[in-house]
Order: structure tokens, then sequence, then C-alpha cells
């Protein structure tokens, strides 16, 4: 996606560093004892995966990670396999050879989106002309399609975050529509984000600091706002996560407004991978914290809801900075990317993160050494690069061909 803000799936955050100054509003979030697994009575209405997450064994100790380059991919493949560098699994796919799989070439990668989504487009482009319309009567079609509606929320925050007046028109003409009010919340949090995500080595200077805690501050009458307008919407929830997460919310606050969340929407992917962020050893959480979440969340969840995503997502984020083709290969990684494989074929076509979900699977399946399903992923998502893992790249699509290669020359390699 073009936005980066915090409800990109796979959007990476800075991690959390002692030299942070805390928010004013939770000066310290050590002070605060987590949350007893025994209190779960405080949420006796929800299943058991919306409680409170508490330890359970993780696969693997938490390092910083490092970039991770194609060649390096496939050297990490190649042991035991019969394949080499040099041999034939790292040599370019010919243009033929692309165009016979019914490829595009690198020059018609798009790396703007996971997927094509002309409607997503259409009201964007309206909205930075200044027309906000088309973009209040996309959310009012969504209806109660929570996790689209949330999509698109978070696509108008975007166009939001370079030129509001747009939106502050409509929010003029219209004071009671939600969706203008989820909007500018969604977009106050962005733009929070987006002042710490410019902190030079991970540090944010006075200026930095006090904008970002100024603008999440600001942004709670905005988001309780939005609540108060559609009481059934989850998307200014999502909203409302991130904002604890930016001003080190609690424990026992987070599983209040968890609480609540899922009491909208019970398997909103959004709102798990948001909270998943916070359980995480980056943010407010630990290892196990997050796997624990992860898990839990991935058993409940009916088939086709890519909740399962979650457990892969948590293994990144805590893999350790050695992490070669033998970590990816490990069983359970392996039988997490199966779940997430028959998750993603049991989806709606038009849910709003399949794609981003099968640029997931086709990085994955390549690193596991499984070239035919891989594959399979490639020919489901080519033409459209701008998804994780790629975007992690400084040249995106350089790494989404290197890989795609991988799969190609993979497959008939054997």
């Amino acid at each position: 996606m073009e936005r980066a803000g915090p409800m990109s799936l796979f959007s990476r955050r800075s991690p959390r560093s002692p030299e942070y100054p805390r928010s004013p509003e939770y000066p310290q979030p050590a002070e605060y004892p987590e949350h007893p697994p025994q209190q779960y009575a405080e949420y006796p209405e929800y299943p058991e995966h919306v409680r409170p997450p508490h330890p359970s064994p993780s696969p693997r100790p938490r390092r910083s990670p490092r970039p991770r380059r194609p060649l390096e991919a496939l050297r990490s493949l190649a042991p035991g396999r019969g394949l080499w560098p040099g041999r034939r699994a790292d040599r370019p796919v010919s243009a033929e050879r692309i165009a016979e799989l019914g490829l595009l070439p690198r020059e018609r990668q798009n790396t703007g989106r996971p997927a094509p989504a002309p409607e997503l487009d259409r009201v964007v482009a309206a909205a930075r002309a200044g027309d906000w319309r088309p973009g209040a009567d996309l959310l009012a079609a969504t209806g109660e399609e929570w996790e689209r509606r949330t999509a698109v929320i978070g696509e108008l925050a975007g166009a939001a975050r370079r030129n509001d007046v747009w939106l502050q028109r409509w929010r003029s003409e219209r004071p009671e529509d939600p969706g203008a009010a989820a909007v500018q919340a969604t977009a106050m949090i962005d733009l929070a984000w987006e002042i710490r995500a410019g902190a030079r080595g991970g540090r944010m200077s006075p200026e930095q600091s006090e904008g970002f805690f100024r603008i999440l501050s600001r942004a709670g009458q905005d988001i309780t706002r939005a609540k108060e307008l559609d009481e059934r919407d989850p998307s200014p929830y999502v909203a409302d996560i991130w904002r604890g997460i930016g001003l080190n919310r609690p424990h026992q606050e987070m599983h209040r407004l968890w609480g609540s969340t899922v009491a909208l929407d019970p398997y909103h992917l959004s709102a798990h991978r948001s909270a998943l962020q916070y359980w995480s050893a980056r943010w407010h959480g630990s290892r196990d914290l997050a796997f624990s979440f992860a898990e839990r969340a991935g058993l409940a969840a009916p088939p086709g809801l890519l909740l399962s995503s979650l457990w892969l997502l948590a293994w990144w984020d805590h893999r350790p900075a050695d992490a070669d083709g033998r970590a990816f290969r490990e069983r359970e990684v392996m039988a997490a990317v199966d779940r997430l494989h028959e998750d993603a074929s049991a989806a709606d076509p038009g849910h709003p993160h399949l794609a981003e979900i099968r640029h997931v699977l086709a990085y994955f399946l390549v690193r596991q050494g499984r070239a035919a399903p891989a594959l399979e992923q490639f020919r489901r998502i080519d033409g459209h690069v701008g998804a994780f893992p790629w975007t992690e790249s400084p040249d995106p699509v350089a790494e989404y061909c290197a890989f795609r290669d991988l799969a190609i020359n993979l497959s008939h390699a054997r």
C-alpha cells in the first residue's frame, strides 16, 4: 500500500528504547503490574481468545533482526537440496520464460499497492483533488463490512495526512457523519506515528517527542467522537489501540479496550494485528505474551478470516538475528505457513487483506524451498509489489523479482 500508517498489517515500528521520552499520560509502563490470568472473570462474555493473554512457550528468543538479501536466502535453501548459487536457482529468469508463465516483467510491477484497487484509487484521487463525497459514499456503502470499512478509512486517512482541507470541509458540511469522524481520528494517529517514524537512529528529538505526544493526546477527543457517532464500528478502536501503544497504556487499560473492541467484531484482523504489536516485546509485552495472543486468536477464528497470520507475524517480530533457511523450515514455522495457506484458500476473494497475505505466503514458501505453492502465490499477486516483505527492501521490485525467480528456478530444477 502507499500508506504506511499504523493500520498497515505489516508495517514495522521503531523498537522501544529507554532513551525515548515517556508519555506524560502514562509515564512508565513498567510501573503497572501485568494483568494476572486468573482475572479472566472480568470478561466472562467473551470467547477465550479475546481474554487477556498469558505466557506460553515461544519457539525462539528475540534478537534484533537484520534484512535478508535474496542471494542469502538462496544459500540458506541450497544445502542438502542439490541447488547451489551459481548453478541454476540463482540465475535470472529470461523475459521469454516470464511471459510463458503469464507473469509480468520487472518494469510493469506496481509499487503502490499489494493488489489492484481501482475503487480506492478513485476515492483517494478525488480526496486529493478536494472532493470528499466519493469517499463518504464508499464508506456509507460498506455498511457493516467492518474489515473493509477500516481499510477504506485507512486509505482516506492516508490522503488526509498530506492535505486535510477536503476532510475538514466534509466534517463541516456533515458534522454527524461517523465516516468523517473515523477518518479524522485515524489520520491523527497516523500523523503522530509518521513523526515518530521520521526519528533518526530510532531516537526522537525533543521537538519530535513533543509533537508525537501532543498529537496523540489531541487524538483522544477525535477517537471518542468517532466512537459516539457509530457505536458499532470497530475502526476507531483500532486507532485507539495505536494511541495506547504510543502513550504507553498499561496492561489493565489495554485489556478493557480490547474487550470493547472484540465485542464489536470478534475476528477483526486489523484490530488483532494492532493488538499483537502492543503485546510484542518491541512495545509493552513479551515474546510469550505475543505468541499466546496470536495462538489463541488463530485457533478460535473460523477458516478464511486470516487470523492464522498472527502467529507468523509474532515469529517474524521475535525471530533471531541469525535466522537462516533452517529457522524458516522449522516444523512449527512450516505448520504455521500451512495453516495460513489453508486460511487464504478459504478466504473471501474480496477480503481487503487477502493480497497482503498472499505476498507473505509467497515469501515464506520460497524461504522454505516450497517452490510450487510459492509460484502459485506469485501468479495471483504478480504486477503489484507494494506489500510486506518486499517493501522492507530499498528496491521492492528487485526483491520481489529475485524471490519470484527463485520460485521459478527451484520449481523447474527437480
